[in-house]
């Protein structure tokens, strides 16, 4: 059935409050119309009567013309003012329901599993309710006449004749004496004046009249004036076929008319005007118009200007009401009273009474749309009520004073117009004689639908609330509307009010028993809510994890973790058994399987919902189409499918973990290896690269805890598992293999009590190559319901577009799972024999043992430490058998101890800088370059030398000395990779390998002490004197020290014996030892030395276009050993050499990355050497006096001696063809970035007392000048020493004598003896070259007055380097000095 659409919320209260006619016929016209299936004349003219185009300008109360479009008209055939029994609330539960019946209860078009469509927020309410449209629309059409209000009142009185009659005009004069007439001029408002309008009708089934009609229609209009017209109908005799287009339109007229004025009265299949043409419904049409234009406007306009003059003095001002009240209050009884009592006791006006009158002035206004004048009058009769106490008469004035104020366009406060509304309703419903429940519910349906119209929303809420809680159905469709207000508010919708007051609208149509209502309602709350917390989430990071609910939005999950779960609970218990009471079982387990998901609910609530659940499953088992509890325990495929879903337990997927050969020690993975010294990394994708070998175990790790503040159980927890076979095994195996691809355990029974969360492993093995996929979880929930849990992994936040970091978007889930490669390696690794204590500096053996398990030979296998200087690493061995194991370990050892030690040896030393992080057991040996190991510029490298391949089955046995290399606890982790293939050449620029990670736990104890100073040689300023201070922190620990060896470029370090040093140096528990050293400089060849290499590689990294890629030149090594016991050891053996080495080389690239962070740590080995030429690196070997007999060692590398070699500055000078040029800003900001950071670190790490030449004074030979005299002469060699290695001096040297004094330095140490004793002779002043690392020797003189010991040295020596115009880089040192002693040089005059 078509339903009506308004435009406009004020075209339906213009209908409601529109003039009615009263239509009388006479027999003959009850038989024309009922030939078109209408009932009465009534009923064929009221299709006609709605939006008459009268197109006429009238005159308001005030005497201004306005326009009048269109007007409504609505035809009765009775009129009678009778008492109306109130409402019961059965009554208006009927009327509702009737009104549900026809209407779609399931469709929710504002809301989906996303939240609301916005969309269908544009359209109106009562497409989201039809039930509402239908029912206020039937309420309207049931209002009856009251004497408080004209508006159900005939203006006129239709007399209907038929031209057939054989004397119409005495047929109409029968009709105005009808007792419905009689009924209107005594109970109606018009009362006398009541406007008779006559229709004189021809039926065309009588053809013989059609010749006299219009003689007869003149008789008619001299009897009865212009009020009358002539109409023709049932032109239609030939019967044209119902099913043409022509008969079906006209039908729909009434059809359409009856579907509005009576929504609910069934009229399915009814044909209306079978007798009527086009040219009868276009008569029918302008006789209506005819009556309105002609005859009701005219006759309410003329009733208002009457009307207006008679009640002018009462609408001018207080005059009339003193008037009244005076008359009320002194005047005599002699004056009847306008007040009557009507039919249902409440107090009304005499309708000949000036508040009567007014009320009709007011209520014709109102229906010919003058609202603002209604307006006024309203008021002031409402005035003249109010002091009458006629509360209803009071109360329909408020009424429409606001309906007025809302007519109107201007939008108007809400104080302006809700205060009327609701003293209307408070009055109907409680100052009145008998509560007027009707006229109550009337007013809050008109109130509503303006507010609609204005878009007021935000009041509407309040309005429907008044509807009175004891009218059932009617209460529920008004919180219901409400709810629905709320969603219409113009900044957003209010998700959570809505969600409330459908919550109340649920629970009153339960009690009306409209199950279907409360059934929407409810959902409408579970999507709502969803929509809500969805909406205060979405600023989150972490995508939340999709669980299947009902809704398919995870609604349930959302609810069941806000403060909104016990609101869902009662949700979803109310609907599961909403559906179990219609037998919907599918819906209701999904409904009570909700209740399963919040930890929020009391126990015992969620004790009895679980109950509820089992119980429900085994009465409906038979109707959920599941199959037996042992074929879905066995995993099938397909399993989800067949159980259902529950969200307990909850299962994390992102906390599940697939652990390839859980029985091995290590964690698992598939690594990107690089060379260079990182740790092997997962892949570039992001992406867990899961694979295993064919035959091999993998354990499933699930987390899996209860949301339930009660215990539960699982029984036969397994996986459901999909598994595609690679190609070239089912070429293999073939199609009629029977054997299973994989297999899985299954745990028997879960026990997980209230909040407790628990580990669950599943382990799975495969027996052939393919693709292993994890769809899920299966299990018997209590040991009754099967249950599905699905397992993917949540995507992850995409942010490459703008759209993307704007609006929160992920990637698609992904399932669990992993690949079986039957060329995969599985490589066992065992550690054997690391400990968990050390001594700080001792060593301790320590195996790993790896064995390939897998079918193919292992082309690669590689080594990662974290921490280089704990661990060295000896060349593996294959081995076949335990006993062969152990006859290796007892093979090899570390230190190599020799009864021949030389004091002083040389060794040429690869110096360049190389990752000392990674080890190659198998394959082909690699440098950190990706360069092949081997010899280098005809230098051996001491690298370990790996294995070809490990084939199936072999084992490799690594020895390992692990050594304390730091005092405190260290977590050290390791890594081996292996592959199939040849992977070490690509490890430049990565390659993947299942890699296998460890970490060791290691705590470090002191043992000794070790500490480096550094004095100045007065004798030789060259040479410096070295101190060991040595100590033994131990407690109750004796420690001997085996030897001291020195490695350095430039030095020879010479122990300094005196008569008590014993030759076997032991330090007691808490002693000091100290030894003492002196260093010699050797010659060296100053153009090869690692600082030039690294001066010139920092100037091409700083300003050339290329970056270096040289490496250093081999250096020359000088070892000075001294034997401290009984043997000494061979420090250059090829094992501890290579441990040293790679200890210096990472003791190094960390001092590099902290001093240089601009400098990417690639570069290090193309910039910067192993050694430098004056560093001195120190190792000190000792081993434990009996106890456990422990032995090891301490080291101190880079120690500075205090001579000037700071380089680097050197490198910061652009080269001579100039600096390559910087085209961005931006790349010349960070070049001098880079200069001005080297420059702070090379400033910081300067010397103050570093002095480039120094000068010495020796005496050689002393002798009188002659016998008799006691002047003495002193022959001393004065030696100029140059402590650099790039640059020549020209100095002047200038000896001062005490008389001189003045003008030597300030900075002269005060000397013992006599000042005046003794002065040079000869020359003074020499003028002298040095070359780098040189020395000049120069003689001079000194005269002394008398024997003794004096303080000579008084000097000043200027000097400047022979290429000085270097010196033009603003970070360069000054190139010219002048120097002064810095100490006394004594010398003993004796003959």
């Amino acid at each position: 059935m078509p339903r009506p659409t308004l435009a406009q919320k004020r075209d339906f209260v213009a209908k409601a409050f529109c003039p009615r006619a009263l239509v009388l016929s006479t027999p003959a016209i009850a038989d024309a119309c009922a030939v078109n299936n209408c009932s009465t004349f009534a009923d064929l003219l009221a299709p006609f009567g709605q939006d008459v185009s009268t197109q006429i300008t009238i005159q308001d109360g005030q005497g201004a013309p306005y326009f009048l479009d269109k007007l409504n008209i609505k035809f009765t055939t009775d009129f009678k003012i009778e008492k109306r029994s109130t409402h019961s609330r059965t009554e208006i539960d009927d009327l509702v329901h009737t009104s549900v019946l026809d209407s779609d209860q399931t469709n929710v078009p504002f809301l989906t599993e996303h939240g609301v469509d916005p969309s269908a927020l544009s359209s109106d309410t009562s497409v989201w309710a039809p039930w509402y449209t239908l029912f206020r629309q039937q309420w309207m059409t049931t209002m009856q006449p009251s004497e408080h209000e004209s508006f159900m009142h005939p203006v006129a009185c239709v007399l209907v004749a038929s031209g057939s009659e054989d004397d119409p005009v005495g047929a109409l004069r029968t009709l105005q004496a009808h007792a419905a007439v009689n009924r209107v001029q005594t109970q109606g408002f018009s009362g006398a004046n009541v406007l008779f309008y006559y229709v004189l009708v021809h039926d065309g089934r009588d053809p013989g009249v059609l010749q006299t009609i219009d003689h007869t229609f003149d008789q008619v209009r001299r009897a009865f004036g212009q009020n009358s017209s002539l109409l023709k109908i049932n032109s239609n005799t030939d019967l044209i076929d119902a099913d043409t287009s022509e008969q079906s339109k006209i039908s729909s007229i009434w059809a359409n008319t009856l579907s509005t004025t009576q929504p609910l009265d069934p009229h399915p299949d009814s044909v209306f005007g079978s007798m009527l043409n086009m040219r009868d419904v276009t008569a029918l049409r302008d006789t209506v118009k005819q009556m309105m234009v002609r005859g009701i406007v005219p006759h309410m306009q003329y009733m208002i200007r009457v009307l207006s003059d008679q009640t002018a003095n009462q609408r001018r001002g207080i005059t009339g009401r003193l008037f009244s009240a005076g008359r009320r209050y002194f005047g005599t009884a002699a004056k009847a009273s306008n007040t009557l009592t009507g039919v249902d006791g409440d107090t009304y006006f005499r309708y000949d009474s000036a508040e009567a009158q007014m009320r009709k002035l007011a209520d014709y206004s109102f229906m010919l749309k003058d609202f603002r004048f209604a307006q006024s009058v309203y008021q002031v009769a409402r005035r003249d009520f109010q002091s009458e106490k006629a509360w209803k008469c009071y109360a329909g004035a408020q009424e429409m004073v606001g309906v007025c104020k809302l007519m109107l366009e201007v939008h108007a406060t809400r104080a302006e117009f809700d205060s009327n509304f609701e003293d209307a309703v408070t009055m109907y419903l409680h100052k009145t004689h008998a509560p007027c429940q009707h006229l109550a519910i009337r007013c809050i349906i008109i109130y509503y639908e303006l507010l609609k119209h204005h878009k007021l929303y935000s009041f509407a809420p309040t309005t429907l609330l008044r509807v009175p809680n004891s009218s059932g159905a009617l209460r529920a469709m008004a919180c219901e509307q409400a709810a629905y207000a709320f969603l219409k508010f113009p900044n957003r919708p209010e998700l959570r009010k809505f969600s409330f007051y459908a919550m109340l609208a649920a629970q009153e149509y339960q009690r009306a028993g409209i199950a279907s209502l409360a059934h929407r309602c409810l959902r409408m709350v579970r999507l709502s809510l969803g929509a809500t917390l969805a909406t205060d989430e979405s600023e989150s990071s972490e995508k939340p994890v999709n669980d299947k609910s009902l809704d398919g939005s995870g609604t349930s999950r959302a609810l069941a973790s806000s403060n909104w779960s016990s609101i869902d609970s009662y949700i979803n218990h109310e609907l599961g058994t909403q559906c179990m009471a219609a037998q919907d079982y599918d819906h209701a387990l999904q409904y009570f399987m909700a209740l399963m998901g919040s930890d929020q609910i009391p126990p015992k609530l969620q004790s009895k919902y679980l109950q509820e659940l089992l119980q429900l499953y085994l009465e409906s088992s038979d109707k959920l189409d599941l199959e037996s509890e042992k074929e879905l325990a066995a995993g099938l495929d397909g399993a989800q499918n067949k159980r259902v879903e529950l969200s307990v337990p909850t299962i994390d997927a992102r906390m599940t973990r697939v652990i390839m050969s859980p029985d091995l020690e290590g964690e698992d993975g598939v690594l990107e290896w690089r060379n260079g010294g990182p740790a092997p990394s997962a892949l570039v994708n992001g992406s867990a690269d899961h694979r295993c070998s064919v035959g091999e175990s993998v354990a499933v790790l699930l987390v899996v805890k209860n949301p339930l503040t009660i215990g539960i159980t699982l029984n036969g927890f397994t996986l459901d598992c999909h598994f595609d076979a690679a190609l070239d095994a089912k070429a293999t195996n073939g199609d009629e293999s029977e054997s299973p691809a994989f297999a899985i355990t299954t745990v028997d029974t879960v026990v997980l009590e209230g909040g407790q969360t628990s580990m669950v492993t599943v382990t799975i093995t495969t027996h052939c190559a393919g693709r292993l996929t994890i769809r899920g979880a299966t299990y018997l929930l209590c040991d009754i319901l099967p249950t599905y849990k699905t397992l993917k992994m949540p995507g992850k936040r995409l942010n490459d577009t703008m759209e993307q970091r704007v609006t929160p978007t992920y990637s698609a889930d992904t399932q669990l799972g992993f690949q079986v490669d039957a060329s995969f390696p599985r490589l066992e690794a065992v550690l054997e024999d690391f400990p968990d204590t050390l001594m700080s500096g001792s060593m301790q053996r320590a195996l790993i043992r790896l064995t390939n398990r897998t079918q193919q030979s292992c082309q690669s296998i590689m080594l990662w430490l974290s921490h280089p200087s704990f661990f060295d690493v000896a060349s593996p061995q294959l081995v076949d058998t335990d006993e062969a194991s152990a006859e290796l370990a007892e093979s090899q050892s570390m230190y190599v101890y020799s009864d021949n030690v030389e004091a002083t040896s040389e060794v040429l030393a690869a110096n360049v800088l190389r990752d000392c992080s990674m080890f190659v057991l198998a394959g082909p040996a690699i440098a950190s370059d990706g360069s092949a190991a081997g010899t280098e510029c005809g230098v051996k490298s001491h690298a370990l030398i790996p294995v070809e391949t490990l084939g199936p089955g072999e084992s490799l046995l690594v020895p390992v000395w692990i050594r304390g290399d730091r005092v405190g606890a260290h977590t050290l982790s390791m890594a081996i990779g292996a592959s199939t293939t040849q992977s070490t050449r690509a490890l430049t620029t990565g390659c993947k390998m299942r890699t296998r990670k460890f970490e060791i736990d290691l705590v470090v104890t002191p043992s000794l002490r070790v500490n480096a100073f550094v004095r100045p040689s007065v004798q030789n300023p060259h040479e410096r004197i070295l101190g060991i201070e040595i100590e033994n922190v131990q407690s109750g620990l004796d420690i001997q020290l085996v030897q001291s060896t020195f490695t350095s470029g430039h030095y020879e370090l010479l122990p300094l014996r005196t008569g008590t040093t014993p030759r076997v140096v032991q330090i007691g528990s808490k002693q000091t030892v100290n030894l003492m050293y002196k260093a010699r400089p050797r010659a060296r060849d100053v153009q090869a030395q690692p600082e030039q290499f690294t001066i010139s590689a920092l100037q091409q990294y700083i300003f050339a276009k290329d970056k270096p890629t040289a490496v250093p030149a081999p250096i020359r090594l000088v070892h000075s050993n001294a034997v401290l016991g009984h043997q000494g050891i061979d420090s250059t053996h090829s094992s501890l050499q290579a441990y040293i080495a790679r200890s210096q080389a990472h003791r190094r690239r960390t001092m590099l990355r902290n001093a240089y962070p601009l400098i990417p740590e690639k570069f290090h080995s193309a910039l910067f050497p192993l050694y430098e030429t004056f560093g001195i690196d120190f190792v000190l070997f000792w081993s434990e006096t009996g106890g456990k007999g422990r032995t090891g060692h301490h080291s101190i590398t880079g120690i500075d001696l205090g001579v000037p070699h700071d380089y680097i500055n050197e490198a910061l000078t652009p080269p001579a063809s100039g600096a390559a040029r910087m085209w961005l800003k931006d790349t010349e900001h960070d070049r001098q970035e880079l200069i001005q950071s080297i420059a702070n670190r090379s400033a910081a790490s300067a010397h103050r007392t570093e002095r480039t030449l120094d000068v010495a004074l020796r005496l050689t030979g002393v002798r009188r000048v002659s016998e008799a005299d006691a002047l003495c002469v002193a022959d001393i060699e004065v030696s100029v020493y140059n402590h650099s290695w790039q640059h020549a001096y020209n100095a002047t040297l200038r000896l001062i004598s005490p008389s001189e004094s003045g003008q030597a330095s300030e900075t002269k140490p005060e000397s013992s003896g006599p000042q005046a004793a003794w002065t040079w002779c000869g020359v003074t002043t020499h003028t002298l070259s040095v070359d780098p690392l040189g020395s000049v020797c120069v003689q001079a003189q000194v005269a002394c007055s008398a024997l003794g010991i004096i303080d000579v040295g008084m000097w000043e020596l200027s000097a400047t380097a022979v290429n000085a115009t270097a010196a033009t880089s603003p970070y360069a040192k000054s190139l010219e000095c002048k120097l002064h002693p810095l100490h006394p040089s004594f010398i003993n005059v004796t003959i």
